[in-house]
This record gives structure tokens, C-alpha cells and sequence, in this order.
């Protein structure tokens, strides 16, 4: 009784042990869930879609990155949490892009605090920078034009040759950085326009880039600044013109003959549009695939032949939505809502307007910016963590096998040992005064005897008794040895079972 309570023992403290290896396994595979957000920075570098900040609550020092040298499904998107490495304070507003000597810098630059005071929130450090190849920010010492104010940052574009350009919409500067240099400039445009902070933004592929001012009026008259010449000039626009839709966004198309607007409304029908870059005219493109809710103070990148569409006002998503969309743009004839992404779809035509290079697939941030001086290459496979996912799901599962192998263990022995139990057939050790041994009594001739007593039975000598005694003796021995075989035998049994399976 005393081994078989030690073996339950052991059973249940082996079962609790693979509970807790399930646990802690579990654990460690809880997705990173990032939290709603807006006026953040999504900067898409080495296949990788960097997001950072944003205005909403507790987004804290969020600092993730989606890969995108892989396929996945916009409904079990695998956001990848950097946050414990992020030194950049919590903030919204900044603007971000890919530069760098190197062109594989990730640069932050502006933003205000988030401390929920956003009317009198102060500014951040200017510049932040962060390297992908060993996952470190800096915050690098700049030259040129003392202190900047970028306080609205979120219309930061970069253009060819690694220069970030930022307008306010109020003053007719134009502050420039040099991200290869690190120097700041002021840029003194006489023709600069007053429209406001609230602007779609994004590089053309002829050194020009394009404003549309959306939270004061339609947008009937875009702007565009010459970067090589440091002048601006107003287009009026005609078509199915857009109306009145602060915190849109503006990526280029493929071919680099269209702009397509986002967003910067509630009403889905009314969310996107098309401008014609060859005769300023607009247009509703044609779209199939399920319509999502729109979004508001989001960030776009073209990815690909995808416009990947990050988060935005997080009362304006629908609960069963994802915070990533994705639009199929490689058909200018139909647009395609989709929540498949597959890097080896994307070919893609290049822009045909006059850029620095004929082979240049551009890539744009809505009201923060990107990099288009490179080519979009999905075929180089960052690292990631696919390897950690699929060793913790074999985890979980090899904990699982144990946890149910022990438990059918432990009742295979129990119903093993009620099974060995022959009721009616067992044995019982009486006393020993009632003890009978069928062995036949050896006896022996015993001439000692009293005369003249006559004795009819048998007489038994003090031999045959002391046999009787050494057998019974003997039995109840083989009983207890054999007893202790079988409890022998299945503990190294139960051991063996134990050591195979955690080997």
C-alpha cells in the first residue's frame, strides 16, 4: 500500500510538471497585439514595415515591425514587438523615412510628446535614427540651421538623393535634412502657399512633390513643389473632385501616372479616389473584393502591388476588421480588397514619368514619407521570427502528448492492477495454528516411547512438527518475494516509459 501511494505520488507530480512546461509554452506564444492608432510613422525597410508612436491610448513606446518577405492573411498578421529596445520618447506627429549613407536607415524626425496634452505637447528631439541590422536607435548630432521646429512633421518626404523635405503649410520655408550629411537648411521659396497643416503628401517621379491641402476645402487645387528649382505652382483640378477629408493619405501609383487618395473620411463609398497626373483629372477607381471601413490619420505604403494601409482613427475600425488593409493597385482598370499578401505576386511595372532611374519601383508614406530610391525587393528574406513560432507550437503540442501519455499511463495501472485482482480465487494466510500444508509429512520411526502406554493414533515426532514449520515458513517467503518481483517490475517499467519520453 505504502509503494502504490509513493507511485500516485510520482504520477501526479509528473503530471503537474508537464502542466507547467504547457503553461509556460503557451505563454510564451501570446501574439503581440498591438494597440488602435494614429498619426504614426510606418516606414518600410528591407522588406520590413516598421511602425512607431502614434496618438491613441496607451500606445506607449510601441515599436513593431511587419514582415513582408512572407505571405500571411491580414486577419492572423504577425505583428513583431521591438518595444523593449525603443529609446525614442512616446510621441505622434513625427515624420519617418528609409535614408542614410547606406540607404538602410530608419529616420524619425519631429513629433509631439504624447502626454495627453496635444495642443501645448512639446516637441521631441529632432532626429532619431534606427539601424536594422543590430536593432539600435541613436540619436545622431546634426549640423547646419540650429534647433528646427517640425511641429507637424507628418508631411516629411524623401526624395532621390537621401534628402527629407518638410512644409508646414504656414511659413514659406521649406526645411530640409540631409540624411546622408546630417545637415539641416532652410529652403526660402518666395512662392511658397498658405494652406494649412492637414496635407496629402507624396514624391513624384520627376523631382516634384505634391501637396493637397483636404481639411479646410475639397481638393480642387493641389500644389506642387519643384525640388531642383525651389518653386511652386497651383494646378486646378476638374473630374469627380474629392471633398473636404483631413488625415488622408496619397501614395503613387504603379505606372507613376496617378495619385491614389485615401481615407481622411467615415463613409467607405466616399474613401477613394484617383487623380490623373497626365490631365490633373479625378476619378473613383473601380474596386472589387469586401470594402473595409475607411480609415482616418492612417499611414500608406506601396509595397509591392499592394497600397498597405496601417491602422488610423481607432473608433472609425470595425471590430472584426484588421488594422492592416491591403489594396491590390497592379490593375489600374480594378482595384482588389484583399487580405491575402503574397511577395512572390509582386512584379510590377515601373513609374513612366522622367525619374532618376527607369527601374525604380517608388514606395510612399501619406503624410510622413519614404525612401523611392531603390527598388521594392521581396525576394531577400529577412529574419524573423517564423523559426521561435513554429518551435513553440511543437511545444505546446509535445506538451499536450505527455500531459494526455501520463494520464492514460496512470490509468492503464490502475486498471491493470484492479484487473490482476481474481475475486474468489485469492489467496488468504490464515493463522498459523489453522495453517494445513498438502505436502505429504515426512515421518519418522521414533522408538522413543513410554512401556505400557498403548497409543492408538499416531504418534508425531519433534521432527515432522519442526518440518511443518520450516514450510510454512517457507510459503508465506515466496509469497512476499514474488509480492515484491511484481512491484519491482513495475516500477522499472513506469521509469523506462518516463526516461523514453523525455529523451
Amino acid at each position: 500500500m505504502i509503494i502504490l501511494q509513493k507511485n500516485i505520488v510520482y504520477y501526479i507530480i509528473t503530471l503537474w510538471f508537464l502542466f507547467q512546461l504547457l503553461v509556460e509554452i503557451d505563454c510564451q506564444m501570446a501574439p503581440f497585439v498591438p494597440n488602435g492608432r494614429e498619426l504614426h510613422t510606418a516606414t518600410f525597410v528591407d522588406n520590413k514595415l516598421y511602425i512607431l508612436g502614434g496618438l491613441a491610448f496607451n500606445t506607449g513606446k510601441d515599436f513593431f515591425y511587419i514582415d513582408f518577405s512572407v505571405p500571411f492573411n491580414t486577419q492572423n498578421i504577425v505583428f513583431n514587438d521591438l518595444s523593449s529596445i525603443n529609446t525614442v520618447p512616446s510621441h505622434f506627429s513625427a515624420g519617418s523615412a528609409k535614408g542614410g549613407a547606406n540607404n538602410d536607415t530608419l529616420f524619425v524626425c519631429g513629433g509631439s510628446k504624447n502626454d495627453n496634452s496635444a495642443q501645448n505637447a512639446p516637441i521631441i528631439p529632432v532626429v532619431h535614427t534606427f539601424n536594422p541590422q543590430n536593432n539600435s536607435w541613436s540619436t545622431p548630432t546634426t549640423g547646419g540651421i540650429m534647433n528646427p521646429i517640425l511641429k507637424d512633421a507628418t508631411t516629411g518626404v524623401i526624395d532621390y538623393n537621401g534628402i527629407m523635405y518638410f512644409w508646414n503649410g504656414i511659413a514659406s520655408k521649406v526645411i530640409t535634412l540631409d540624411t546622408k550629411k546630417l545637415i539641416w537648411t532652410n529652403r526660402n521659396s518666395t512662392t511658397a502657399p498658405n494652406i494649412g497643416l492637414e496635407s496629402a503628401v507624396t514624391l513624384l517621379p520627376d523631382n516634384k512633390i505634391i501637396y493637397m491641402e483636404s481639411s479646410i476645402s475639397n481638393l480642387v487645387q493641389v500644389y506642387i513643389y519643384d525640388i531642383i528649382n525651389d518653386n511652386w505652382n497651383m494646378m486646378t483640378t476638374s473630374g469627380k473632385v474629392p471633398t473636404q477629408r483631413p488625415g488622408a493619405s496619397a501614395v503613387l501609383g504603379l505606372d507613376g501616372q496617378r495619385v491614389i487618395v485615401y481615407g481622411g473620411t467615415a463613409d467607405p463609398l466616399d474613401s477613394l479616389y484617383e487623380l490623373n497626373l497626365i490631365n490633373f483629372e479625378w476619378r473613383v477607381p473601380k474596386t472589387s473584393g469586401k470594402m473595409p471601413s475607411s480609415r482616418i490619420s492612417h499611414k500608406a505604403n506601396v509595397i509591392g502591388k499592394y497600397m498597405v494601409v496601417s491602422f488610423g482613427t481607432p473608433g472609425n475600425i470595425k471590430s472584426d476588421e484588421s488594422n492592416i488593409l491591403l489594396l491590390d493597385i497592379s490593375n489600374n482598370d480594378e482595384y482588389v480588397w484583399t487580405n491575402e499578401y503574397n511577395p512572390s505576386s509582386n512584379i510590377i511595372p515601373s513609374p513612366t514619368l522622367p525619374s532618376p532611374s527607369s527601374t525604380i519601383i517608388y514606395s510612399s508614406i501619406p503624410s510622413s514619407s519614404t525612401n523611392p530610391s531603390q527598388p521594392t525587393n521581396l525576394l531577400q528574406a529577412p529574419k524573423s521570427n517564423s523559426s521561435v513560432i513554429i518551435g513553440a507550437v511543437i511545444g505546446s503540442l509535445l506538451g499536450s502528448i505527455l500531459s494526455f501519455a501520463g494520464g492514460f499511463f496512470l490509468y492503464k495501472q490502475y486498471k491493470n492492477r484492479n484487473d490482476n485482482v481474481d475475486y474468489g480465487h485469492e489467496i488468504v494466510l490464515p493463522r498459523d495454528e489453522y495453517m494445513t500444508n498438502n505436502e505429504p509429512v515426512n515421518t519418522s520411526i521414533n522408538n522413543n516411547y513410554y512401556d505400557g502406554t498403548a497409543n492408538n493414533e499416531p504418534v508425531s515426532s519433534s521432527s515432522t512438527a519442526n518440518d511443518g514449520n520450516l514450510s510454512l515458513q517457507e510459503l508465506k517467503q515466496e509469497i512476499q518475494d514474488l509480492r515484491q518481483v511484481i512491484l519491482q517490475n513495475n516500477n522499472k517499467k513506469s521509469m523506462n516509459f518516463f526516461r523514453r519520453l523525455f529523451k
